[in-house]
């Protein structure tokens, strides 16, 4: 399937489940302009351990959230099954954001190579070189507002397309959507936001940290346990415990990673987290965020969390 984008070029349509190939470095070498970008999207040196593999779509990605602000809507991108950012190359970043795929980087699974293309203005190398810069991130985390533009509430094409082109189940997306209609009239009427978690800003008896190490087994605590962390606008010293959150109350998972080190999104800046891990599985279902497809990882506070013996 093809389609044609704004700048008038020919593209191909990549639809959740297709098989396909991530080009060769100097393929993609060639799409990038001298920032190592395409579209004002970064491919960053973590991708090119990527290059020559073959993945599923996920999903396309032709909206996505910026850290609980507006939506922001993107050109020719897809995401392939849980490939992630290592952070190897920005300071050793932890978000393990799901990576934007330019259209042009993919090819389908068996496909030929591609036969003509621009000199490339980069090497390889260049693209570690780029990635920090006198203590200045660049990734696409950093650069999504660049890459992106506004996606209002109001239009209807992105529902449409969570249909067409991402599979959405009907029952999710129109919960989806009452959720933001909801959120949109709610704090006029004096409402909270929906599922949001507040405290009362006087925390319960202070909790020693767990030093969770990645394998471990952990269950997340009742949500009356985790109100007793929780200021009135539902966070834990500035980190907010999302409304996606709430279904993992009770249930038992592995620790992915500690969160330690992150770019904060949107801007070249990184800042130390303490006390905090990701959890395997536990993904933000965008459900209450007109179905972002990002699957971002959620940022748990040990507070939040009790340890596990292994079985």
């Amino acid at each position: 399937m093809f389609h044609r984008s704004n700048n008038n070029s020919v593209r191909e349509v990549f639809l959740p489940g297709d098989l396909v190939e991530v080009r060769s470095a100097s393929e993609v070498l060639s799409t990038l302009d001298e920032k190592g970008t395409l579209e004002n999207l970064p491919f960053m040196p973590e991708m090119l351990a990527f290059c020559g593999r073959q993945f599923r779509v996920s999903r396309q990605a032709f909206k996505t959230c910026v850290d609980d602000q507006e939506m922001r809507g993107l050109e020719d991108a897809v995401f392939l099954e849980d490939v992630r950012c290592d952070g190897a190359s920005h300071g050793g970043c932890a978000r393990a954001c799901l990576v934007f795929w330019k259209t042009a980087w993919l090819k389908r699974a068996g496909s030929a190579l591609m036969t003509s293309g621009p000199n490339a203005k980069l090497k390889a190398a260049d693209l570690t070189s780029l990635a920090t810069h006198n203590g200045q991130f660049f990734c696409q985390s950093s650069e999504i507002i660049n890459a992106s533009k506004p996606l209002p509430w109001w239009n209807a094409r992105q529902y449409l397309w969570d249909l067409k082109y991402n599979h959405v189940p009907i029952l999710q997306f129109a919960r989806s959507l009452f959720i933001a209609v909801y959120n949109k009239t709610a704090p006029r009427l004096g409402f909270s936001t929906w599922a949001l978690v507040v405290g009362s800003g006087q925390p319960h008896d202070v909790v020693q940290p767990l030093n969770l190490r990645p394998g471990e087994l952990v269950r997340v605590k009742s949500l009356e346990q985790i109100k007793g962390t929780l200021d009135p606008e539902g966070k834990h010293q500035n980190l907010l415990f999302a409304p996606a959150m709430v279904e993992f109350s009770g249930r038992v998972l592995r620790v992915r990673d500690r969160v330690e080190n992150i770019v904060l999104e949107g801007t070249t800046r990184q800042r130390k987290i303490h006390g905090t891990v990701l959890l395997e599985g536990a993904t933000c279902d965008g459900v209450c965020h007109r179905m972002c497809p990002r699957q971002s990882l959620l940022f748990w506070r040990e507070c939040w969390l009790e340890r596990v013996e292994a079985a």
